[in-house]
């Protein structure tokens, strides 16, 4: 399991830090749970679970899926969530004034514009 744990942080792209404070844990334990040094209790696996939404099976059992299948909504607000909780404000404007677009046409250029930006980034 505490192998499972970092790989769940790295592809998360969260530090020890980062991950631990959204669960009450320190880096030092976080740290600490990823060497094998201390075991998880089951209600940091709770929390673990609730907070990143991650499959229980994957990160006791290595089974399955790391993360539970979203609706397409779920996401949506997963996403809106995680926007909100950084520190990023130029992200926050963006979303902001694509909000105000009111012209279908311009919203097509946009999703043109992002599903280009997409690919681009796959690429790399």
């Amino acid at each position: 399991m505490n192998k499972r744990l970092r790989e769940l942080r790295k592809s998360l792209k969260l530090t020890q830090q980062e991950f631990g404070s959204k669960i009450g844990l320190s880096n030092a334990s976080i740290g600490n749970i990823e060497n094998g040094i201390i075991n998880l209790t089951d209600r940091n696996v709770s929390l673990i679970c609730s907070t990143y939404n991650v499959n229980e099976d994957w990160l006791r059992n290595g089974n399955g899926e790391m993360f539970n299948p979203m609706t397409e909504d779920e996401e949506f607000a997963y996403l809106v969530g995680a926007l909100l909780a950084e520190d990023c404000d130029y992200k926050k404007k963006f979303i902001k004034s694509m909000l105000e677009l009111d012209d279908e046409l311009d919203w097509m250029i946009v999703t043109n514009l992002v599903e280009g930006l997409k690919k681009k980034n796959e690429k790399k």
